[in-house]
């Protein structure tokens, strides 16, 4: 094997060993493939524990998909999650004019299910979509709010106007990657425009169970969030005329 032929393959398997950082999507974490112990999020009570051993593929999230419907002439401030302060209250905190749906049962029956699976099963959201046909509605701010019975409370704004992403193309839809935590004190709070229907999916990425622990196996399921932009998008090819000797290095 000559020179040149032993700097080609010398490249060749640094490109390879620098293809498992394919899948971080950012440094928060909330998009990584590496959960050991995660149970298959088909079964809902965590029974269904193929993976405990940790050695088969990762399964992927299934989400939650909530739709807010406001059928009156003028905005609201629309209500997310929040079981200690909305789960008893009319139409979960919001306005009798929006409707709420959750549209992997079709009921709004379904959606009071979610909330209060909340307070007994928190998980942790790691990628979002909202989907809405009205423009306005995408660009609004969405609050965070995490309060707690000594009084405490904390907002993080979560603006969408910037968080879409630069090479999409569909002009109704915005996917985010953000890990929010959902428990019994955390609701979001946002502006939901007149007439506008609003769509959320949200992907859990962990989830606790008591249940699945008593089943053997682990509390905290976890899954990963799928990749929901840029999945037609063609691979990128590199042309230069430097020695690519370098990057076998570090």
């Amino acid at each position: 094997m000559n020179n040149k032929e032993k700097e080609l393959l010398n490249a060749i398997n640094g490109t390879e060993r620098m293809s498992g950082f394919d899948s971080y999507e950012d440094a928060d974490g909330s998009d990584m493939s590496y959960f050991d112990d995660m149970d298959s999020f088909d079964g809902d009570d965590g029974s269904d524990m193929s993976y405990a051993g940790g050695n088969q593929a990762q399964a992927v999230s299934d989400p939650y998909v909530i739709q807010y419907n406001n059928t009156g002439l003028v905005t609201f401030t629309a209500i997310l999650f929040g079981y200690n302060d909305n789960f008893n209250a009319v139409n979960f905190g919001n306005n009798a004019l929006v409707i709420i749906t959750n549209l992997q049962t079709g009921t709004i029956a379904g959606y009071g299910r979610m909330i209060a699976q909340s307070n007994n099963k928190f998980f942790k959201i790691g990628k979002w979509r909202f989907q809405c046909s009205t423009p306005a509605q995408l660009q609004i701010t969405m609050n965070i709010n995490h309060v707690d019975a000594n009084g405490k409370t904390y907002t993080t704004p979560l603006n969408l106007s910037i968080m879409r992403d630069a090479y999409q193309q569909q002009a109704d839809i915005i996917d985010i990657t953000k890990p929010v935590t959902i428990d019994g004190n955390t609701f979001c709070t946002f502006s939901l425009l007149a007439g506008s229907v609003l769509t959320i999916s949200m992907f859990p990425v962990a989830v606790i169970s008591g249940k699945a622990k008593l089943n053997g196996g682990t509390s905290v399921n976890s899954a990963r969030a799928p990749r929901l932009s840029g999945k037609n998008v063609a691979p990128v090819i590199i042309q230069t005329t430097q020695n690519v000797k370098g990057i076998t290095k570090g």
